[in-house]
């Protein structure tokens, strides 16, 4: 660079050019430029940025106040910058962690939430640490302590953490009374210290005994020999003294703590001597000194220093007697035997193997005289098949006694223990029938009137049965259907409660019957699918129709011949004879009984008329009755006897017996005649049956 010419200058205009001069610095570096800071300005900014943060933080942040529980506590913030003012803390608004702590209470930890309020105030407790406790007794130190009903020790020894505040103290000890009271335990790990005195729950009592030695019990308990002083417990006690050889002496006291209780002397009485009395045979009565005391076996306590006299006597037995003494302390064992007074019973029977039992023990068979002592005897005789047969006899010194036996079977005493008659739960009342006969149903070709289903049929009736002695009223259906009405024909009314119930069909008459047996608890005897009847159980025992050859029999049967008319053999009826078509109903009906007049133009109260020879009444009159058989017609007379039939498995229809108030034709009036159906009619009800359980 030094040596580069020097640049060189010319006026403008002259074609020269100018050159800029190359500055080189003295030292050869370019100097650096400095700011000079003055410290009074820094210090100066510094305070400016805390007085300002000041400024922020006093604008920004809310006064709180903490009170405490108990007052003075430690307080101690965390997690937040914190400004104190005398008791008032500035925080700014957020969460900040609390501790609280005081001597004899438990730290509490927990969070401050600051709002956005000016002035805030919290309220603390603190829980006072428990307290313990040390209770001391006397005189007795084997107390048991309890608190609020928790028993904690015993007295004496340090109870610990108990929670401050009032509690109920129990201090309990054998044979002192309960001390109670109300205890406030200070807590703040105090140890609080109770000095007790138990009262005694006893009294002091003396007793003495002539002679003494004696055993003292109390509630039967030894409590020593007398003559001594016991320390007994208050309440109601049992005192017993006694000593051998002589009788106890019992009482009752009412002990009461604290009042000590002087018994007089006791003068114990020499005790008794214990008779063991037996006799031969056992069961006598025995009296001492003409005293009744009981019967044999039998232990007599009798005091000492006499004679007594024994009298023993037995029914059938000689009185027997004997005279005891008795020692003081002493058991004796006596054995008496009695003299038997003796009768002669003769038991008869036709039935010479059967089991003669007297007072049940076997004697042997019957046909023979047995020697019995003079007192009653409860005779039994036994044969297999046979009903037992039951007597009393009272057998007499020299008078001999005859007891004749009648056996019956088992089948004859079932029969005398059966109802004659039952009464139904409807009211009607039913009597029992035991046919056993073989009869002939039906009617011959050449009787008038009759028709061709009236074909004759040999049958056998062995099952017994009961039969309603009248037609089921109005009433008595209107138990079991509660709005049913017979109706009325041409304006003559047939819903009067006393008159046969009619309009109903057969099914209805079967409902009924199974509503019986239900009210009585028996097994149904129509058995249902739909509600409808599907068939029936012919072992049953409860109410149903009759079956035909029921029904004939007991219209018809009598004395070994079939009955025409339900008066006798001839048409015309006597008076009175049933309800039929008459003049009564000719403005009803057509054909009619134009000679015969039974007051009523429809049904009549059934029991109007008189009863049959069996008993029954209306059965051939008022109205016609529904049977359990189906209808069939036979095919002339069989050779087979039927035995209890009730009628073709199946069918379209159902029997219909009797006539009824709209019949009077030579043809309907017999007893013979068959009709039927299944649908309501205005002449048709029925009557009820059962089987013999």
């Amino acid at each position: 660079m030094d040596n580069e010419p020097p640049v060189t200058s010319a006026a403008p205009g002259q074609g020269s050019v100018i050159k800029p001069a190359a500055f080189t610095p003295a030292s050869g570096k370019a100097k650096k430029r400095r700011i000079a800071v003055k410290p009074v300005a820094v210090a100066l900014g510094t305070l400016l940025l805390i007085c300002a943060a000041i400024a922020w933080f006093l604008f920004t942040a809310r006064s709180v106040l903490i009170n405490t529980q108990p007052p003075g506590a430690d307080i101690a913030l965390s997690g937040k910058l914190t400004f104190r003012l005398g008791e008032h803390y500035l925080l700014r608004p957020g969460s900040a962690g609390l501790s609280l702590s005081a001597p004899g209470y438990h730290p509490l930890e927990t969070e401050l939430q600051i709002s956005t309020e000016q002035n805030q105030t919290f309220d603390f407790s603190l829980e006072k640490l428990p307290g313990h406790l040390t209770v001391t007794t006397s005189p007795v130190t084997a107390a048991r302590v309890l608190i609020d009903g928790r028993e904690l020790g015993k007295a004496g020894s340090k109870l610990l953490d108990i929670s401050a505040g009032e509690h109920l103290l129990e201090v309990v000890a054998e044979r002192y009374r309960p001390h109670r009271q109300t205890i406030v335990i200070e807590g703040l790990d105090i140890h609080q210290q109770l000095a007790l005195t138990l009262q005694p729950a006893w009294a002091e009592v003396s007793v003495d005994s002539r002679p003494a030695g004696a055993q003292l019990l109390v509630d039967g308990e030894a409590a020593g020999l007398t003559p001594l002083t016991a320390e007994i417990l208050e309440g109601e006690r049992d005192i017993i003294v006694k000593l051998a050889g002589y009788k106890a002496w019992q009482t009752t006291l009412e002990i009461s703590a604290g009042e000590p209780l002087a018994l007089p002397p006791i003068a114990l009485e020499k005790a008794d001597g214990l008779v063991m009395l037996t006799s031969r045979p056992q069961g006598a009565g025995v009296t001492v000194d003409g005293q009744y005391r009981g019967q044999t076996p039998l232990e007599l306590a009798l005091p000492p220093g006499a004679n007594y006299q024994l009298t023993l006597y037995k029914d059938g037995f000689e009185p027997a007697q004997r005279r005891l003494a008795v020692v003081s302390g002493e058991d004796q064992n006596v054995n008496i035997a009695l003299q038997a007074q003796l009768g002669q019973v003769d038991v008869r029977s036709r039935h010479g193997d059967a089991l003669v039992y007297i007072d049940g023990r076997l004697m042997g068979r019957a046909n023979q005289m047995f020697s019995l002592p003079a007192r009653r005897h409860q005779v039994v005789v036994k044969k297999d098949g046979f009903v037992d047969y039951r007597t009393q006899v009272l057998p007499r010194p020299g008078l001999e006694q005859v007891v004749q036996v009648s056996l019956k079977t088992v089948e004859q005493a079932k029969w005398e223990n059966i109802q004659t008659r039952i009464t139904s739960p409807a009211g009607q009342v039913l009597k029992l029938f035991k046919p056993q006969q073989d009869f002939t149903m039906g009617a011959s070709r050449r009787e008038q009137g009759r028709r061709a289903n009236e074909n004759l049929r040999q049958v056998s009736l062995t099952r017994p049965f009961y039969l309603g002695l009248t037609e089921v009223t109005n009433a008595e259906f209107r138990k079991f259907s509660k709005f049913h009405s017979s109706g009325h024909a041409k304006g003559n009314s047939l819903d009067n409660n006393k008159h046969p119930v009619v309009n109903i069909s057969w099914q209805q008459a079967a409902l009924y019957c199974n509503w019986l047996s239900q009210q009585e608890g028996l097994a149904p005897f129509y058995t249902l699918e739909k509600g409808k009847v599907s068939g029936f159980n012919p072992e049953s025992t409860g109410y149903r129709l009759p079956t035909e050859a029921e029904w004939a029999w007991v219209a018809r049967y009598r004395q070994g011949s079939m009955l025409k008319y339900p008066w006798g053999p001839t048409l015309d009826p006597p008076p009175r004879a049933g309800n039929y078509a008459d003049r009564s109903a000719a403005a009803l009906l057509g054909n009619i009984l134009v000679n015969y007049d039974d007051g009523f133009a429809v049904t009549a109260p059934v029991g109007s008329f008189s009863a049959d020879a069996m008993g029954l009444y209306d059965i051939g009159g008022n109205a016609a009755e529904w049977i359990n058989d189906f209808y069939g017609i036979s095919t002339g007379l069989s050779r087979k006897r039927e035995v209890d039939p009730m009628g073709p498995p199946e069918g379209d229809f159902r029997v219909i017996r009797g006539a009824s108030w709209a019949h009077g034709t030579v043809t309907d009036l017999r007893l013979s005649f068959r009709d039927y159906g299944v649908e309501a009619r205005n002449d048709v009800g029925f009557r009820v049956a059962r089987f013999v359980e």
